[in-house]
C-alpha cells in the first residue's frame, strides 16, 4: 500500500460528493483501517462495523460547517476517529448492564430457584463420568478443573513436559466427552 498526502482540494471534493474521490476515500482508508484492526479485533463482523462507523463519522465531519482544519493531517484525523470508535465499540460490548430493580425489593417471582439443584445434579453427573474414566485421565482432569493447579505443578505430578501435557489434556477431555455422549444416548 502506498501512503498518500492530502490537500484542501481533496477535502473539498470529498465534501462536495465527488464519486471518484469518495470511492478513493472508502477504498484507501478502508484498507488502512483493516490493516490497523486485523490483529486487535476478534471478529470480521466487528472489524467491518468499526470500519463503516469510522468512515461515516469522518464523512460527517468533512461535510460539517467547521469541517477539517488542516487537510495535511487528514490521515491522522481518520486514525484518531478509528481509535475512538474501536474503544467505543469495545466498551459497549463489555459493558455490564445494571439490573432494573432495586435490591430492597422482594425477589423476582420469575427467578429460577431450581438453579442450585440443577448445578448440584450436574456436579454429580460430572463425578459419575469421571469415575468411569481411566485413573490417569480422572486425576489429570481433577487436577486441572477441580483443584485448579498451575500447569507446572501438573507437569511435575504427571512427569511430562508442557507440550505433552496439552496432548494429555486433549485426550482426557475427548474421552470424557465420549463417556458423556454415550451416557446421554443410553439415558444413564
Amino acid at each position: 500500500m502506498e501512503f498518500q498526502t492530502f490537500d484542501e482540494h481533496y477535502i473539498r471534493q470529498l465534501r462536495d460528493g465527488d464519486p471518484r474521490v469518495q470511492e478513493h476515500f472508502a477504498k484507501y482508508f478502508g484498507e488502512l483501517i483493516y490493516l490497523k484492526l486485523r490483529r486487535r479485533v476478534r471478529s470480521m463482523q466487528l472489524l467491518e462495523d468499526i470500519r463503516q462507523e469510522t468512515l461515516c463519522r469522518v464523512l460527517r465531519t468533512v461535510r460539517a460547517k467547521d469541517g477539517i482544519e488542516d487537510a495535511r493531517k487528514f490521515g491522522a484525523f481518520v486514525t484518531g476517529v478509528c481509535n475512538f470508535v474501536m474503544a467505543e465499540f469495545s466498551r459497549s460490548e463489555n459493558r455490564y448492564e445494571a439490573p432494573d430493580r432495586d435490591f430492597d425489593e422482594h425477589p423476582d417471582a420469575t427467578q429460577d430457584f431450581d438453579a442450585p439443584l440443577i448445578s448440584d445434579e450436574r456436579r454429580k453427573q460430572v463425578r459419575k463420568i469421571l469415575g468411569k474414566l481411566e485413573d490417569r485421565d480422572r486425576k489429570l482432569l481433577k487436577a486441572i478443573f477441580f483443584d485448579e493447579l498451575p500447569a507446572d505443578e501438573i507437569c511435575r505430578r504427571f512427569q511430562v513436559g508442557p507440550d505433552y501435557l496439552r496432548v494429555l489434556v486433549f485426550r482426557a477431555k475427548a474421552r470424557f466427552k465420549q463417556v458423556y455422549v454415550r451416557g446421554a444416548g443410553s439415558g444413564s
